[in-house]
């Protein structure tokens, strides 16, 4: 029988992911635990869909690493951590060690730098790894005993999986990096190289940097728009487009005060559990922990907020709740017929700040019912952001049912 995977999961992407993808909550006195939610909720899937592996959960540490050594603006345009999101990680971390799993933060190497080391040593171990994220920075990873899934999106990617999304081999996923950068990690790549021209490039050519600066000429040959004034960005940002390669890869390499030994099948602490769900108010956790089942799993990566008054004993069975992210026209349309036809609805915004004068619109919530709601983001900035809506359309749509 062969044995169960090595699970990783990448705790600090999915903790933004769930912060400004999911519509936000607080408990009665004002605390926000939508991440904390979210995040748990993707955990609790994991457990329940891998029961019998090790697993672990890591976050970037507060810190420099090797990477700012290199390049000193690294990551240096992202702005400031939500402080409702910094209030957020200390009882998340509370939460997964809680649920018995290992939580890893390790000084001075980022998440993705453990993930990668770990996941090597398992292959290395004759183990197969499953790295669970939603940055696609990890496809580099993927080999035939690596793949990923995110559970946010209910998408498991092998080395077909990568190749069938990107356009390209897990191989070449550096390359595809390092040349048309990261906005969110202030890598520069070559400018003028965007997702399609990275694409055409590393497609046409073959091969990676190396190849393509190996035949600089050769690149005026191929089929796409700009590709004869290609050569000349390319030689003009060689060291930009090498360096870049340098951040954009993950160590497989680190020296770690941790090994895959460290790891373990989750063994919950139920009495902690409860405490900590009393204080989050998560009422439907917390009456399947006091019923004797703890592997309960929402719908979505969501949940109701309720009061610690709140008997979590009663009979009555909570709300079953159908949350959706709306990123599509199509989505969109459908729901504005569902609003206009409805007879009142609740509306909510998500704003960068509560003083109106500066604020920017990031999201829309909307609810037709008790249980069921739609968020649609349309300004989020943050790691590995989704495709979004046009806020400008967004709004203008929406106009009609709200004058």
């Amino acid at each position: 029988m062969a044995r169960a995977p090595i699970v990783l999961v990448d705790g600090s992407s999915y903790l933004y992911r769930a912060f400004h993808a999911l519509p936000p909550l607080t408990t009665s006195n004002g605390q926000p635990t939508g991440a904390v939610k979210g995040v748990l909720n993707m955990l609790k899937r994991l457990m329940k869909d891998y029961p019998d592996s090790p697993m672990a959960v890591v976050f970037d540490a507060p810190g420099k690493t090797f990477r700012d050594e290199l390049y000193s603006d690294y990551k240096a345009h992202r702005p400031p951590m939500p402080d409702d999101l910094r209030s957020q990680i200390e009882p998340l971390h509370a939460c997964v060690k809680a649920l018995g799993l290992p939580l890893l933060c390790i000084e001075g190497v980022e998440a993705d730098d453990v993930i990668g080391t770990l996941a090597h040593q398992a292959t290395q171990a004759g183990r197969d790894a499953v790295i669970s994220t939603g940055d696609k920075d990890m496809a580099q990873l993927v080999n035939g005993h690596i793949t990923l899934v995110n559970t946010m999106k209910e998408e498991t990617l092998d080395e077909a999986g990568v190749e069938e999304k990107f356009g390209l081999p897990p191989a070449l996923i550096i390359d595809f990096l390092a040349l048309m950068g990261d906005k969110v990690d202030n890598i520069p790549g070559v400018p003028g190289v965007g997702e399609k021209t990275a694409i055409g490039l590393l497609q046409g050519m073959g091969g990676g940097l190396d190849t393509i600066y190996g035949d600089l000429e050769r690149v005026t040959t191929l089929g796409f728009r700009g590709a004869k004034t290609l050569p000349k960005k390319l030689e003009e940002h060689r060291e930009q487009a090498f360096l870049s390669y340098q951040l954009a890869t993950i160590k497989t390499d680190c020296d770690l005060p941790v090994g895959l030994d460290d790891l373990d099948i989750a063994h919950p602490d139920r009495e902690a559990l409860v405490e900590l769900y009393k204080q989050m108010e998560f009422k439907q956790w917390l009456a399947e922990l006091l019923e004797g089942n703890d592997e309960g799993v929402d719908d979505v990566a969501g949940g109701e907020p309720v009061s610690e008054t709140t008997d979590s004993t009663t009979e009555t069975a909570p709300t079953e709740r159908h949350d959706h992210v709306i990123t599509e026209q199509a989505e969109l349309e459908a729901w504005l017929e569902r609003l206009n036809e409805a007879e009142r609805f609740c509306f909510d915004l998500e704003t960068t700040s509560l003083n109106y004068m500066d604020a920017e619109i990031v999201g829309i919530g909307v609810s037709l019912e008790a249980g069921e709601a739609a968020y649609i983001p349309v300004a989020h900035d943050y790691l590995d952001a989704p495709q979004q809506l046009d806020r400008k359309a967004v709004l203008a749509a929406l106009k009609p049912l709200l004058e």
